[in-house]
């Protein structure tokens, strides 16, 4: 779990590709970040980003 600066969001790690990282959320959001604009998440934003994707699970499951 990572937190990007430019974003002001985490993300988790899903591929490199040279100097560039793949992030993403669980909501399906991705996108590529430059390896200095990323710092290990602490564990808060951690916490955060397994809630967004519990509420983006129950939002999924009202809508079925």
């Amino acid at each position: 779990m990572v937190f990007d600066k430019d974003r002001d969001m985490p993300a988790t790690v899903r591929g490199m590709d040279g100097s560039f990282v793949e992030v993403g959320r669980p909501t399906g959001l991705a996108w590529r970040v430059h390896f200095s604009r990323i710092r290990p998440g602490s564990a808060w934003e951690r916490r955060q980003l397994l809630a967004v994707g519990r509420l983006h699970a129950q939002q999924r499951r009202g809508l079925a």
